[in-house]
C-alpha cells in the first residue's frame, strides 16, 4: 500500500478531528466551525434550566464515545421552540440522512440544532459481567425506553425532562452533527410505537449473529432505511444475546456501511463481470466524485484530495494548489480487507456501499476506482452520509460516460478535476497495478 504522507503536512487531513494525532484535547478546526450564528436557532454556549421536552422524536438515539465504555446515551427529542421555524409535516427527516441527497448544508444543521439530546450514563456492556456494576433501576428503565423508541419507524410522541440544557452543536466527521444535550432523569414514550416486522424479528432472534441480521434480514430481505438498522445496532438490539451491547454511534455507522458491503461483494462476486469502462460523475455539497467501473474480478480503490482552505486542509488556506498535493488513498483486492481503512476512515466504507448497491442491482461485477475531491465550499463537517448519497445518485440517476479503454478512461477522469492525473497516478496503488501487472490470479 502506498506509504502516507508526511504526518506534519497533512496531519488534519489524516485525522479529520477523530484521532486527536495534534495532541490536543479537542479538535480546534471542529470548535471553530462550530460558531454558526447566522444558523443556529439559539445562542452557543449558553444554557436553559429545568426543560420538559415534548415532541415526536424523529425516532433518534444517540451512543456517545468518549469515556468508553462508561458512555452518554440517550434519545433525540425536538425542542419546541426551535422545531417550530421549520415548518415540518413530518419529523422523521430530522434523522433521517437518505432523505437529505440535495438539501443545503444549512437546512441539515437546522434539522439537527433542534432536536435535544437527552443524556444518561451506562456502561456499553450493561449486560454482561464485563461492566462490573449492574445499572441503578432507573438507568435500566432509561435504557430500555430509549431502546424502545430506537426500534421506532415513524416518529414517537416522547416526553423528557432535563435540569440543565447545554446549548452547543456538535460537530464530526462521521456522524450527523449533534445539537443541545443535557442530563435527564425522565424518558417517558406518550403513544404506542410501530416498528418494521423484520426489525421486531431480528431483536427477538437472540440466536442471530448481528451480520446476518443486519446484511440478509434487515438490508436484503426488509429493505429497512440504513438510519434505522444502525439505530437499531447502536442501541444493542441486535447480535447474539451474550454478545449484545451498545455501540457509540460514530462506530456504528462505519460497521453497517461494512456489513452490507461485505453481504452484497459475497453475491457480487458470483456475477460476471462487465464488458467496458463506465465512468460515473455528481457533485454534491463541493464533494466531487468520479466513479470508473472497468472489466475484471472485484477490487475497489478509493482516492481524496482537500482543497487549500477546505475543512481538513487549513495549512494552504489562501495559496494556490500545491504542485505536489496530498492524496490520501485504501484499497481492497478481490480477498477483501484485513484492517481499518485509515487513510480515508468512514468515507471510504459509505462510498463502497452505494457503489456495492449498483453493481448488485446491474448483476454485475467490476474493478472499481474512485476519484474524490472536496473543496473549499464543504467547511462544515456534516457526517459521511454526504459520500453514501452522493455517490448513490451518480449511480443510480446519471448515466455513465462508456469508455473502451484504461488509459482513455483515466484522462476523462481527471478532467473537470483541480489536481492533475499524475498525482492520482502517484498515490493510486490500483492504477498502478493495472499498469504493471497483467492478471490478478495471484490475489485470488
Amino acid at each position: 500500500m502506498v506509504r502516507p504522507p508526511p504526518t506534519e503536512k497533512n496531519i488534519c487531513i489524516r485525522c479529520k478531528g477523530a484521532r486527536l494525532l495534534c495532541g490536543k484535547k479537542t479538535c480546534p478546526i471542529l470548535k471553530k466551525t462550530s460558531i454558526l450564528k447566522s444558523i443556529l436557532p439559539f445562542e452557543l454556549g449558553k444554557t436553559l434550566h429545568n426543560i420538559d421536552v415534548f415532541g415526536p422524536s424523529p425516532p433518534g438515539f444517540f451512543v456517545g464515545r468518549y469515556n468508553y465504555p462508561k458512555v452518554f446515551v440517550g434519545p433525540l427529542v425536538p425542542f419546541r421552540e426551535y422545531v417550530e421555524k421549520l415548518n415540518l409535516s413530518d419529523f422523521h427527516i430530522l434523522d433521517a440522512p437518505e432523505l437529505w441527497y440535495g438539501k443545503q448544508s444549512d437546512d441539515v444543521i437546522s434539522y439537527r440544532s433542534s432536536l435535544v439530546r437527552s443524556n444518561f450514563k451506562i456502561n456499553v456492556n450493561y449486560r454482561s459481567k464485563k461492566s462490573k456494576t449492574t445499572p441503578p433501576t432507573q438507568v435500566k428503565k432509561l435504557l430500555e425506553t430509549s431502546q424502545e423508541l430506537s426500534m421506532a419507524a415513524r416518529p414517537v410522541d416522547t416526553e423528557t425532562y432535563i435540569e440543565k440544557l447545554n446549548l452547543n452543536l456538535i460537530m464530526d466527521n462521521h456522524a450527523l452533527p449533534i445539537g443541545p444535550s443535557g442530563t435527564t432523569t425522565k424518558i417517558r414514550i406518550t403513544e404506542n410505537v410501530k416498528v418494521h416486522p423484520k426489525v421486531e424479528y431480528c431483536v427477538s432472534d437472540t440466536d442471530l449473529k448481528a451480520s446476518e441480521a443486519i446484511g440478509d434480514y434487515l438490508f436484503l430481505k426488509g429493505r429497512v432505511p440504513f438510519s434505522t438498522i444502525q439505530r437499531v445496532f447502536s442501541a444493542g438490539l441486535l447480535g447474539e444475546e451474550k454478545k449484545r451491547k451498545l455501540v457509540p454511534t460514530r462506530w456504528s455507522i462505519t460497521a453497517i456501511d461494512d456489513i452490507i458491503s461485505k453481504r452484497l461483494i459475497k453475491e457480487i462476486k458470483k456475477f460476471p463481470e462487465i464488458n467496458n469502462f463506465q465512468i460515473f460523475e455528481s457533485i454534491y455539497l463541493d464533494n466531487h466524485f468520479k466513479i470508473l467501473l472497468f472489466p475484471g474480478k472485484f477490487l475497489y480503490e478509493m482516492n481524496e484530495v482537500w482543497a487549500p482552505n477546505s475543512l481538513w486542509n487549513t495549512s494552504l488556506s489562501g495559496k494556490k494548489i500545491p504542485l505536489q498535493p496530498q492524496i490520501a488513498s485504501d484499497m481492497e483486492f478481490y480477498r477483501g480487507r484485513k484492517n481499518y481503512a485509515s487513510n480515508i476512515t468512514g468515507a471510504y466504507y459509505s462510498a463502497l456501499k452505494s457503489i456495492c448497491e449498483y453493481l448488485y442491482k446491474i448483476k454485475r461485477q467490476a474493478r472499481v476506482l474512485v476519484f474524490r475531491e472536496v473543496s473549499a465550499g464543504y467547511n462544515v463537517p456534516l457526517g459521511v452520509w454526504v459520500i453514501r448519497e452522493t455517490v448513490k445518485n451518480a449511480m443510480d440517476f446519471n448515466k455513465p460516460l462508456i469508455i473502451d479503454n484504461f488509459d482513455t478512461a483515466l484522462n476523462k477522469m481527471s478532467e473537470g478535476l483541480m489536481v492533475d492525473l499524475k498525482y492520482w497516478k502517484k498515490y493510486s496503488k490500483l492504477i498502478n497495478f493495472i499498469k504493471t501487472q497483467k492478471t490478478i490470479d495471484s490475489f485470488f
